[in-house]
């Protein structure tokens, strides 16, 4: 069940991306947007993912909320999930690859920024 509604999101998404390729491009964005819109999304992914590998320590409510920070890095934490035993090096890891996929997500942005259509 859960893969078929993974599945079914997935066509929606792709479609979606599919009907956002076709309309033509009513602005430009640039590499100075894609780099402030990388650094704002690494800054907080990466601070999320530290915060929260910060309170894995403690016990009660606040590693709770640690644990729904570190989601914030999903679906790229699952590549280095092999790690979690060396709690630093995973760390280390993670931030690396939360580093380079900041950039894209914000291709991603910044390219569906691009084709929307000015609605004013």
């Amino acid at each position: 069940m859960v893969l078929s509604l993974i599945c079914v999101i997935a066509l929606v998404v792709a479609y979606g991306l599919w009907r956002i390729a076709a309309l033509p491009t009513s602005r430009r964005y640039g590499w100075h947007v894609l780099w402030q819109a990388a650094c704002v999304i690494g800054a907080v992914r990466i601070g999320a993912l530290w915060l929260g590998a910060a309170t894995n320590y403690s016990s009660g409510w606040v590693q709770i909320l640690g644990y729904f920070l570190q989601m914030t890095g999903l679906p790229e934490l699952y590549l280095v999930r092999g790690m979690r035993t060396t709690p630093l090096k995973w760390a280390i890891a993670a931030s690396t690859l939360l580093m380079l996929s900041s950039f894209v997500w914000a291709a991603l942005l910044v390219w569906v920024a691009n084709r929307l259509r000015r609605t004013t």
